[in-house]
């Protein structure tokens, strides 16, 4: 669904087909270039907490309009354990700032992250604060199979 431009109406919308179980097998879920925001992140959030992507592999929300509202939805929907399969998330170019961030931080603090090997982050307005929560929480342990680690213009190996 890249490039569709389907907003906060088209994700509700999608997050609502995911409820009813339309989805359930779902492996990658790209919405990149959608104009989405917190409300259609925060309607896709809910769908994911309540369980009903299970094996979901890659969330791909670049190139929106997510903010640290949208992220902490998404960080409490992670947290439940429903995304043991995820191995790409991709939040690049949004508006995540610090608040987002620390919220991702502590969500991976849970574990409940086994498999992501790729998370990226850049051109988003982060700063410090989140920066230095989310080093902590890699570095504890907490992303087992992170590979790599994007929070600028080139992409770093994460090498711990």
């Amino acid at each position: 669904l890249d490039n569709n431009w389907i907003g906060d109406i088209g994700a509700t919308a999608l997050a609502e087909a995911i409820k009813e179980g339309h989805l359930h097998d779902l492996e990658w879920l790209l919405l990149e270039k959608n104009e989405i925001g917190d409300v259609g992140v925060t309607a896709l959030a809910l769908s994911i907490k309540e369980g009903h992507l299970p094996s979901l592999q890659g969330l791909q929300l670049a190139n929106n309009q997510v903010g640290d509202v949208g992220v902490k939805a998404l960080a409490k929907a992670m947290a439940v354990g429903h995304l043991h399969c995820l191995n790409l998330l991709v939040l690049d170019n949004n508006q995540i700032g610090d608040i987002g961030v620390e919220a991702l931080a502590k969500a991976i603090k849970g574990g409940h992250l086994p498999n992501l090997q790729k998370l990226e982050l850049d051109n988003n307005p982060i700063g410090d604060i989140g920066l230095k929560a989310l080093v902590e929480a890699i570095k504890e342990g907490h992303l087992p199979n992170l590979q790599w680690l994007v929070l600028g213009r080139e992409p770093r190996r994460v090498d711990w």
